[in-house]
């Protein structure tokens, strides 16, 4: 197919191959030049993301199958409010921690370090409970208001999943602002392959009763965490037994690490929650409007935030990579050199997301092909339109995350 200029798609499609390895080749000369420490670090991480991010993706592809559009929408309904309950549970807290733990230096560094992490476990636990409880709680009227009462099942199986979460976001603040970041990359990692397995076997074997499986595959997201929970807690005692660190938490500075932990966590949250609460805005208002017009309300919003929205977070979690390692490496220069690091994270971050993001608007009927088959056709070209629209939404969402860490990094919280 050509465009309005002659250019022909298969012309774009090679074009775009080649800038993206132009701008890796290019880009890693002079990351080697200036910051080894920032791209071996996002390096890292933008592997984990992608290959977990890889993992979410795919598996929309079996439970689609499995599920159906109607069950899929279920599925889907649960995750917006899910992701706002997790943003006041402590879904700032890597960054905050990140940007505490870099902060330290001198022979008290690791005692710090750890006694902030201790600090911010307890206070975490008890943010998870209430999420938890909310989440418990409020499940069958939230259903209700959504527009489909039977999304109460997924609600009560994935509600256990925010305490695991809260402390997770513990153990990957504090061994990113160690500039550590494997064990975040292999919790990435595991959490999507645990979700893989056990969210494809609760749902088969619940079916057919479809709100009942659509549920399971929530309750397989309940048990990835709480193995990635414990895969962190092993990796933290090897890295304790490794450096051959005993340490004994002094309960006399839970305080002082608990409002050192809010001061940085509570801008963090308040600014992550924009885009969850926008999410829980569209769970309530797109199914409810669409029931007046369509039948298949539930279905069409699985393919926006289900299919869709997987396939846009790619790309955007391979540069939250960058995001991550941008608040150690700008919190922790000690030689002037932060500002340097922030505009080197922010030029790599728009190059990036520029050439993902063209590659999703021209890629798209292809991915869409063999990621979403099981589609209808009339579903399949709605998928690609949708992709295409939102491939553009790659560089603000990327840029964003950047930013906000590069914020944090450095020390303009409320700026």
């Amino acid at each position: 197919m050509d465009n309005k200029n002659g250019i022909k798609e298969k012309d774009l499609r090679i074009l775009t191959v080649c800038g993206g390895f132009l701008f890796l080749s290019g880009f890693n000369t002079y990351m080697e030049r200036t910051a080894k420490k920032i791209y071996g670090g996002a390096a890292i991480l933008a592997i984990g993301a992608f290959i977990a991010k890889l993992l979410g993706a795919l598996y929309r592809v079996p439970l689609t199958n499995v599920l159906g559009g109607e069950g899929l929408g279920l599925y889907q309904m649960i995750f917006p409010l899910y992701c706002l309950l997790l943003d006041f549970a402590g879904s700032g807290v890597p960054n905050a921690l990140s940007k505490i733990i870099s902060g330290y230096n001198g022979i008290d560094k690791d005692k710090n370090a750890l006694g902030v992490f201790i600090g911010s476990v307890k206070v975490l636990a008890v943010s998870g409970i209430i999420g938890t409880a909310l989440m418990l709680a409020l499940s069958g009227v939230i259903a209700k208001f959504q527009g489909n009462p039977n999304a109460f099942i997924g609600y009560v199986f994935l509600a256990p999943s925010v305490f695991a979460v809260a402390i997770i976001s513990c153990f990957r603040g504090y061994f990113q602002g160690k500039m550590n970041m494997t064990p975040t990359a292999v919790s990435q990692i595991t959490e999507q392959a645990v979700k893989l397995a056990f969210g494809l076997f609760f749902a088969y074997i619940f079916m057919p009763n479809v709100p009942l499986a659509a549920g399971g595959a929530a309750l397989g997201v309940t048990v990835s965490e709480f193995i990635t929970l414990f895969a962190l807690y092993v990796l933290y005692k090897k890295d304790k037994k490794k450096n051959g660190f005993n340490f004994v938490y002094d309960k006399s500075l839970f305080s002082k690490n608990a409002k050192q932990l809010f001061r940085i966590t509570l801008p963090v949250t308040l600014l992550g929650i924009a885009i969850p609460l926008s999410q829980v805005a569209d769970s309530f208002i797109i199914v409810n409007i669409l029931n007046g017009y369509r039948q298949d309300a539930t279905s069409l919003y699985g393919i926006f935030t289900g299919a869709v929205n997987s396939v846009v977070s790619l790309p955007v979690a391979v540069c939250y990579g960058i995001a991550s390692v941008a608040i150690p490496a700008v919190s922790g220069a000690k030689d002037g050199t932060g500002k340097d690091g922030a505009s080197l994270t922010l030029v790599l971050t728009f190059v990036a997301s520029a050439v993902f993001a063209a590659a999703l608007y021209i890629f798209s009927p292809l991915a869409v092909r063999i990621l979403f088959s099981s589609l209808s056709p009339s579903e399949r070209g709605l998928t690609v339109e949708l992709l295409k629209i939102s491939s553009v939404g790659v560089i603000f969402l990327s840029l964003l995350q950047t930013q906000n860490a590069v914020m944090i990094g450095l020390n303009k919280l409320y700026d």
